[in-house]
């Protein structure tokens, strides 16, 4: 028998957090939590700490503005003829995300300070029975539910483009390649291909939308155990956080935690400000493993760590094709390329890092010049938009 109970009976609750790891200075992921249109987004930016976080925080803020002026439910074009068969609720996602991709390419080619940058997304929104899942790069949307944990989407990768044209791979060759080159993400053109789908929802399901500072340094079953240790969304977060952290915390990490959960229609309201989440840890990774009794790092295994640590620190990459001319033949390069992916100069790597430009953008004075009119957040000399909320800054 089902578990999936009428629209009126679901609501979600979620939490969310983002930090900046152990080995950075400056955070360039991005959290967003917005219950009043039940979307939910993490996006990680890259760049370099001069445009990474304004892509991320730019394709938070496009998305909320886009799904506030669809809130009739009518959208500004039609949809492309590969999308027409997708619920609207679907369509309407990834027509943000589209957005948020122009938006963020318009200011990354016309304005120098801010050339390169980019950033993926995972995003996700629930029209009542069904949840949509739209994600372009690297970031993940994981299920758990009855104990098990389901990756939802694939990660566009360098590896994961290689085996979809020679699934045959050996693992000699596939050592070969970098783990950590992705080879779509926002911002990169003025069209982006977006990835979406449709899965049912059931009571208890849960949703962990996450960067790859999180997916990157601790593995599914050491995800699974945090629920073992609590059942609060929040604290669920801290804890992945703090395990990322412990695995070597080698890049900015963010966890996104989505429950569907039973309500009477009556408790379910629309009237929820949302939030756009930049904070740190709540609680210490030492008052953390006080309150458990027992050490979170049991949960991170120390022959990961050397592992996945080493992947997240690969060099940038300017051609990614040359790690696949030994492996491939001509004709499944050929099918790569014209597939749009994988073209030298718009492929990210190195944990976030774009390759270096020749004419590399000045960095920005880390001294507050002013503060943004929307939300009040500081403001650095080279920023277009506020990178807290997403407002562009007029030249007054």
């Amino acid at each position: 028998m089902s578990k999936t109970p009428p629209r009126s009976t679901i609501r979600l609750v979620a939490a969310g957090l983002t930090d900046v790891g152990r080995q950075r200075r400056h955070n360039e992921d991005h959290v967003l939590v917005s219950p009043k249109f039940d979307l939910y987004v993490v996006a990680d930016g890259m760049g370099g700490h001069t445009t990474g976080h304004v892509a991320s925080a730019l394709t938070s803020a496009s998305l909320s503005d886009f799904f506030d002026a669809t809130r009739d439910g009518r959208l500004p074009s039609a949809p492309p003829d590969d999308e027409k068969e997708l619920p609207l609720a679907a369509q309407r996602l990834t027509a943000g995300v589209r957005k948020a991709n122009r938006d963020v390419f318009e200011i990354s080619s016309t304005h120098r300070e801010h050339k390169g940058m980019g950033s993926t997304v995972v995003a996700i929104h629930f029209d009542g029975q069904r949840l949509h899942i739209a994600h372009v790069g690297d970031s993940r949307c994981y299920r758990i539910r009855d104990g098990a944990i389901e990756q939802l989407t694939r990660d566009h990768s360098l590896i994961n483009d290689a085996l979809a044209i020679k699934p045959d791979l050996t693992e000699d060759e596939l050592a070969r390649l970098p783990k950590n080159v992705i080879t779509r993400a926002l911002g990169m053109k003025e069209a982006v291909k977006v990835d979406v789908q449709s899965v049912p929802v059931e009571i208890g399901d849960m949703f962990l939308l996450c960067s790859d500072g999180l997916s990157g340094m601790i593995k599914d079953d050491q995800i699974l155990e945090v629920f073992d240790l609590t059942s609060d969304l929040q604290e669920a977060c801290e804890l992945l956080i703090a395990m990322a952290n412990e695995a070597g915390g080698v890049d900015n990490i963010s966890a996104l935690l989505v429950r569907a959960e039973e309500a009477e229609p009556a408790s379910v309201s629309l009237e929820v400000e949302e939030a756009v989440l930049s904070q740190p840890l709540s609680r210490s990774y030492d008052e953390m493993e006080a309150s458990h009794g027992r050490p979170v790092l049991e949960l991170v295994k120390d022959s990961d760590i050397e592992e996945e640590t080493a992947a997240v620190e690969a060099e940038p990459v300017e051609d990614p094709l040359a790690y696949l001319r030994g492996i491939m033949s001509p004709e499944e390069l050929a099918q790569l390329e014209s597939g749009g992916e994988l073209e030298s100069g718009e492929i990210a790597s190195g944990g976030g890092e774009f390759a270096a430009s020749d004419n590399e953008p000045p960095s920005i004075d880390e001294t507050p010049i002013a503060r943004c009119k929307r939300c009040g957040h500081e403001l650095y000399l080279g920023n277009a938009f506020c990178t807290e909320c997403g407002q562009k800054i007029s030249a007054d």
